[in-house]
């Protein structure tokens, strides 16, 4: 049985039919956000900067940001904004979140 002939046999009341319809709505509208949001995560792990690198490990974790941020003591919230690079994190945050993804903090002194 395809896709189109299952859905052909379901029928939705009224009442869901307007449920759905507002629903679509509102998805609708988050889209551009949403996409905005992508865009901003896509910049932020690009940076040429520690914070960059570190959202760059995040997304190689593989890792959920529900699992990191609970393990960095912040909220997952709290770990986009970051991740979309909408806020700083304080230091020893950023250590937790290196330490969560395997990763250790290294500088090299100039001389």
């Amino acid at each position: 049985m395809t896709t189109a002939h299952r859905r052909s046999n379901f029928i939705l009341t009224p009442e869901q039919q307007t449920r759905l319809q507002k629903q679509r709505e509102l998805v609708a509208a988050e889209r551009p956000q949403l996409q905005a949001k992508l865009e901003r995560i896509h910049e932020a792990k690009q940076e040429p900067s520690l914070c960059g690198q570190l959202r760059r490990a995040i997304h190689q974790s593989g890792r959920l940001i529900t699992e990191l941020a609970a393990e960095a003591g912040i909220t997952t919230r709290q770990l986009g904004d970051f991740l979309s690079g909408d806020r700083t994190l304080r230091s020893d945050v950023l250590d937790r979140l290196t330490a969560a993804v395997g990763g250790t903090l290294a500088f090299a002194e100039k001389k």
